[in-house]
């Protein structure tokens, strides 16, 4: 007779192994033994661990680190560290400045742990074997007809729950790995709905095993969670809440309790595992541009010789027509208005000098209207906003946008025209020009306070948070729930579509700038403030960015003078052009002061330009909101007796200015000794929205250093977040007939002083009439002249 021979198969070694959560080597052997085994033996490997001990229960203790910075920092790298389930002290103290706070992973208890025993012939054959849920083996791709049968007969250990298959710890390793390449997101979607679902699922029938699904506490300021008194069988672990910097979760992984220790020499119950996630934030900047351009000849219907961009206002009035459903634009072709959502979202770069190639700085886009941290206008203009925010990689479902809102607030002086519109383009080039001609995905809104399909958009006081339909100062951008689907790649009916994911988010609207006293002028500004907040699917875990636009205005402040101090000033009267973009000043006078004007429009008929007429009693005259340009002042009357000014006035306004920089989001550990590495390599680099790294960070308009990113803590975790900065105010300046002028406090408005001096005095009889035989001889003498030279010029002919 043969001898029979004992085969061991080492099926949970493979899973351990490819899973990176278990031991280098598992001994199996021993994990079940014939009911005829010596008492006595079975103590001693109970007590040397050499077996399994049913009686004790399991724990899984989990440290969360911060991959992707810890990568930038030179202190991890996929060689440093082998996962065996042990704790591994010198990886935490290596990685502890990179601990990941908020994340939450939940796990099930998927089946029992089997030793398949069956005589082959003459051999007998032991291996692990392993339940698995028929819905989740459904999902693995494991087939049915290769599963191994235990309830046959020969069987020494044989399984007769239902609703489970059995595969060994390679089958399902192999599975696992298979479905992940496929389609990577779609699995992990699957396998975080298995464990959502579980509670409706009857797909696990073994009553001896913990029911439900276990969701440990979120991960602590260490990155710490751990779950103990566990049964003991086979786990799948699933990382199914993340905080707002998480962009990609670790692939879902199961865990076999007990497990091998590293050395292969007795069963560990307390399993250590150092998953990975990679991180990545979104970005946000806010830019304003003066909406108008230069106007149209009436008559010849062609641009001005001083036209910026040849698509601009047609009409005589140059001043708004908006009907609140659309920004005023004009078609090159027909050069005239168009008020429709087509004329809307075509050509808002401008065009270059081709007048055919639209783009901006260099590469199409139109230079001299481009979106800038500051701008100036006049009151009554049309200032058109852009927000321009890349958003943040999205994978799995647990990574998805749980929040994305913008939180714009206007100064006082400017109104929101409500019309938000939104596009999403791929590349950074037509986003920051906001050429929405190449959107790729456009959602046109139309009206001010309302609830969209998508966006939720609502407009407050920021002072009192009550709502103001006629578009006061707080102006609210939510992605809805439906908006978050389509962003994260997911359709009403839940189904997996393409994500936003990696896209630029610009969301645009019109503000006019107010006509009346709230409009501040000079240096000060008209500041406009916005940030974004967003998070993804851990509760209380949210970022914050930040920027800001300044719109900057002026004024003019007369004072009108007689020489002899008699003149009456209500007779004197100013006309007031830009000779810049070519228009007329059009002003409203103050219903409350006399000789004070603000600014309402423009216009290229100088029958529609404003006369302006100082104050009857003190000769003051305050034309307010003029934006920097260069005007010509020209007095059209004076009081009887005196005279007018020979030439115009040139008045030229130089515009404040400076460097604003929107916060840039940090990651965990960017503590001083790591920030410098962590801010070159994370991701390529951290850079600010001028393209400098943010530890290099320079003020655009003076060259100094502008800041960095912040050694500060958020719920323990330092992220090193790059604040916003508000550069050193470059002031505004003004000449007068090319020579300095001055202005008044904080530069709100260029003073002058027009005198008018007395006509001289022509007597009208006897010898005092001398003055005027002369005058009218030196006219006669003139006149002869002329007569003179008519007629030789005659006598040539």
């Amino acid at each position: 007779m043969k001898k029979k021979q004992l085969t061991i198969m080492l099926g949970a070694m493979t899973l351990a192994l490819l899973l990176g959560t278990a031991p280098v080597v598992q001994n199996v052997a021993a994990a079940g033994l014939p009911v005829s085994i010596s008492q006595k033996a079975k103590q001693d490997a109970l007590e040397h661990a050499d077996i399994i001990d049913s009686l004790k229960k399991g724990s899984v203790a989990i440290r969360k680190y911060d991959m992707t910075a810890a990568q930038a920092a030179g202190d991890y790298s996929e060689d440093m560290y082998v996962a065996t389930g042990e704790k591994d002290t010198v990886a935490e103290q290596k990685l502890a400045d990179y601990a990941m706070e908020g994340v939450q992973f939940s796990c099930l208890r998927v089946g029992n742990i089997e030793t398949h025993s069956v005589q082959k012939g003459t051999e007998t054959s032991v291996e692990l074997i392993y339940e698995i849920p028929e819905k989740l083996a459904d999902i693995l791709k494991l087939m049915k007809g290769n599963a191994v049968d235990m309830s046959k007969q020969g069987e020494a250990y044989p399984c007769h729950n239902t609703g489970v298959l059995h595969y060994t710890g390679q089958q399902i390793s192999d599975a696992l790995e298979a479905i992940l390449k496929a389609d990577e997101v779609a699995a992990k979607n699957a396998l975080e709905h298995y464990l959502y679902d579980y509670g409706t699922l009857d797909a696990t029938t073994d009553q001896k095993a913990a029911s439900g699904v276990c969701n440990l506490p979120k991960t602590d300021k260490n990155g710490y969670t751990h779950l103990d008194n566990l049964e003991l069988g086979l786990y799948l672990f699933v990382e199914t809440e993340v905080p707002e910097q998480v962009t990609d979760t670790v692939n879902p992984w199961f865990v076999q309790l007990p497990f091998t220790s590293a050395d292969g020499d007795m069963w560990q119950y307390d399993m250590n595992v150092y998953p990975k996630n990679q991180s990545g934030n979104p970005t946000l900047d806010k830019s304003v541009r003066n909406a108008y351009s230069n106007t149209l000849s009436v008559n010849e219907q062609v641009p001005s010789g001083t036209d910026k961009n040849t698509s601009v206002h047609a009409g005589e009035a140059y001043i708004a027509g908006n009907d609140s459903e659309a920004l005023i634009v004009y078609n090159r072709e027909a050069q005239s208005a168009d008020l429709t959502d087509a004329a809307y979202v075509a050509n808002r770069g401008g065009y270059t000098a081709d007048g055919v190639t639209a783009g901006k700085d260099g590469s199409g886009y139109s230079t001299d209207y481009m979106y800038r941290d500051t701008t100036t206008a006049s009151e009554g203009d049309l200032l058109d906003y852009i927000l321009v925010s890349k958003l943040p990689h999205i994978t799995s479902e647990a990574t998805f946008l749980s929040e994305y809102t913008f939180q714009d607030t206007l100064s006082g002086g400017i109104t929101y025209n409500k019309d938000v519109k939104i596009a999403f383009y791929d590349n950074a080039m037509d986003a920051n020009a906001n050429n929405t001609k190449n959107a790729k995905v456009l959602w046109n809104l139309n009206s001010g306070d309302y609830t969209q399909h998508y966006v939720d958009v609502t407009v407050t006081n920021p002072d009192t948070g009550v709502q103001n339909a006629d578009g006061s100062t707080r102006l609210a951008v939510a992605l809805t729930e439906d908006g978050l689907r389509a962003v994260n790649g997911v359709d009403a009916a839940g189904k997996q579509i393409e994500s936003l994911s990696d896209y630029y988010m610009v969301v645009y609207y019109t503000a006019t700038v107010k006509s009346d006293a709230s409009v501040v002028l000079g240096d000060e500004g008209n500041p406009n403030h916005v940030n974004l907040v967003w998070s993804r699917t851990s509760d209380g875990y949210y970022n914050m960015l930040e920027d800001q636009n300044y719109v900057y205005t002026y004024g003019l402040d007369l004072t009108k003078t007689f020489s002899d101090q008699k003149g009456k000033f209500e007779h004197v009267k100013f006309k007031l052009y830009n000779s810049t973009d070519g228009y007329y000043v059009m002003a409203e006078k103050s219903t409350t002061e006399d000789g004070v004007y603000y600014v309402v429009g423009k216009t290229v008929n100088e029958e529609q330009a404003t006369e302006f007429i100082p104050n009857a009693d003190s000769g003051k005259l305050l034309v307010n909101g003029a934006e920097a340009d260069s005007y010509q002042l020209t007095e059209i009357a004076t009081d009887k007796g005196y005279h007018l000014l020979k030439d115009q006035i040139k008045i030229d306004i130089s515009a404040t200015d400076r460097d604003i920089i929107a916060s840039v989001a940090g990651v965990t550990g960017m503590d001083a000794a790591a920030v410098e590495a962590v801010v070159n390599h994370y991701q390529g680099g951290i850079y600010d929205e001028n393209g400098n790294l943010v530890t290099a960070q320079r003020d655009e308009l003076t060259g100094a250093m502008a800041g960095g990113p912040a050694l500060e803590s958020a719920n323990g975790r330092t992220i090193g977040k790059t604040d916003l900065y508000v550069g050193t105010i470059q002031n505004a300046f003004a000449k007068i007939d090319d020579k300095d002028a001055l202005m008044t406090d904080q530069n709100q408005a260029v003073l002058l002083t027009v005198n008018n001096t007395k006509e001289f005095l022509l007597p009208q009889t006897g010898g005092k009439g001398l003055y005027l035989i002369t005058i009218v001889g030196v006219i006669s003498v003139a006149g002869g002249c002329y007569l003179v030279t008519r007629k030789r010029e005659k006598a040539k002919m």
